[in-house]
């Protein structure tokens, strides 16, 4: 099945779902189940420090999600970028932070496509078991608006995102936004190849003739994305030009890329600079991160909560810390990704490969428009450049 039969397949079934049962969009203050009556002591300062920085109605919401997520007591959390090893480390920052000692969070790493299935897979069936999921796939959250099963929440913290939302990441008011992004850019071993990378024109050398990798837009929707973005800046006979140079194909691997590059199987490869967080600690070996002058294209990851998600207060609490100030240090610092919160302060070393998104020149795509006809047209243009 070709991807605009496929999308229109997706869009068919999930409007089908909610015919059979799915709830219409929850407010602010709704969830996809119905919440579970307050019970026990009321939160305080003491065991949720959150609420010690908080006052008024503001106060009185947060306290009452509290003592709803208490009752709820397990949170599920679907992610196509965090490591099982970071989410151990920011659980336990976020249940010491609102008082949910005995919350039991069950998270889940798997990669794009197996996150867009599974969501999509439990919509359909109306069996939803994921709260919160994450993954950089905007027409999927589209979609899912569409058929109302997305949970209407505006977290107080997206106030925060003005450096998201300039740099066009995929956002749709008080449903989703994106507090990370990454992107397919430049990297090198200046041992192996010591010239700077200024602009996309500086990959067309005869020097890294099957010496450097480019991603394949088989690969996965980042790759089909980051194509899209750059046809938008370079023309398809600069395209033409990088395929004569025979490059190796990029599979979607970040991994593999900084690896090969780290060994000097590659000279250079466009892949995900934030990989190189971990790949130079792990390593050794210096590599440089390039963001060329034309742009590239930033990819949002953006969080949302299903409107049957079973435990929707916890889920509510958990996007509020995680586009919170802790919640965003913590996740540039473990996963070396560029925050879109305003003014966070970044470590050096993640820094020197990944900056803020206010210092990042991005090319801006209309993704709510991105329509299954646009993508299949980039894809077949792609194949005939460099016959893959």
């Amino acid at each position: 099945m070709n991807g605009t039969l496929a999308r229109a397949a997706l869009v068919v079934w999930l409007l089908a779902a909610v015919a059979c049962g799915a709830p219409a969009s929850g407010g602010a203050a709704g969830g996809g189940s119905a919440q579970p009556a307050a019970s026990g002591p009321a939160p305080t300062a003491a065991d949720a420090p959150v609420l010690a920085s908080l006052s008024g109605a503001e106060r009185d919401r947060v306290a009452g999600l509290i003592q709803a997520a208490r009752q709820e007591g397990e949170l599920d959390w679907l992610d196509a970028v965090v490591v099982p090893a970071t989410a151990v480390e920011m659980g336990e920052a976020f249940k010491a932070r609102y008082g949910l000692p005995n919350l039991q969070i069950n998270h889940e790493r798997a990669q794009t496509a197996a996150v867009a299935a599974r969501i999509q897979e439990e919509v359909k069936a109306d069996r939803v078991t994921v709260d919160v999921f994450a993954v950089a796939s905007p027409r999927l959250f589209y979609d899912l608006k569409a058929a109302n099963a997305l949970l209407q929440y505006e977290s107080p913290e997206y106030a925060h995102y003005d450096s998201s939302k300039k740099a066009g990441l995929t956002y749709e008011p008080g449903y989703w936004m994106s507090p990370v992004a990454y992107t397919f850019a430049p990297i090198t071993n200046p041992k192996f190849y010591p010239k700077e990378i200024h602009s996309w024109n500086d990959l067309v050398d005869p020097q890294l003739r099957g010496k450097f990798e480019f991603p394949d837009v088989g690969g996965g929707e980042a790759a089909l994305y980051t194509y899209i973005g750059l046809r938008k800046v370079m023309p398809a006979d600069y395209m033409a030009q990088v395929a004569a140079l025979q490059p190796v194909t990029n599979t979607g691997s970040s991994v593999s890329g900084t690896q090969k590059l780290a060994s000097g199987e590659l000279w250079l490869s466009v892949t995900l600079p934030s990989r190189l967080v971990q790949t130079v600690a792990q390593t050794g070996v210096q590599m440089n991160a390039y963001y060329p002058q034309e742009g590239v294209t930033m990819l949002g990851h953006p969080y949302g909560i299903l409107a049957k998600a079973p435990h929707p207060n916890a889920a509510k609490l958990f996007v509020d810390w995680l586009f919170g100030e802790e919640g965003q240090s913590m996740y540039t610092r473990l996963e070396g990704l560029s925050s879109g919160r305003d003014g966070l302060k970044v470590p050096d070393e993640v820094r020197a490969y990944s900056p803020p998104l206010a210092e990042i020149k991005s090319i801006p795509l209309d993704w709510k428009n991105l329509d299954p006809k646009t993508m299949e047209a980039a894809r077949d243009e792609y194949r005939q450049i460099f016959k893959r």
